[in-house]
C-alpha cells in the first residue's frame, strides 16, 4: 500500500473521477485488473477519446473471450456496445 491509499481504491477513484492517467498508471502498479474494472478502463478511453481506446478493446474482448466463453450472439451484443457507446 502507498502512502495515496490502496492501489485498487485509487485506480477506482481515477476511473470515477475521469482520470485516464492515474488509471493507467495504477493499472500497471496492481498485479491483477479484474475484467469489469479493465472495461471501465475502456469506456474511459471511448469517453475521452483517446487513442487507446482501439486496442483496449480488442485486448478486453480476447480476455472477455478467454474468461467467460459466451455465445455468438452475446459476444456480437458486447463488440456492438463498444463500438456504439451509450450516451
Amino acid at each position: 500500500m502507498t502512502s495515496r491509499g490502496h492501489p485498487h481504491a485509487e485506480f477506482q477513484r481515477a476511473l470515477k473521477n475521469g482520470n485516464v492517467w492515474v488509471a493507467e498508471a495504477v493499472a500497471c502498479e496492481l498485479h491483477q485488473v479484474s475484467l469489469e474494472d479493465a472495461l471501465e478502463l475502456v469506456h474511459l478511453y471511448a469517453a475521452k477519446k483517446s487513442p487507446k481506446f482501439d486496442r483496449a478493446a480488442m485486448k478486453w474482448l480476447r480476455r472477455y473471450l478467454d474468461e467467460k466463453s459466451p455465445t455468438l450472439k452475446v459476444f456480437a451484443e458486447i463488440v456492438a456496445s463498444l463500438v456504439q457507446p451509450a450516451e
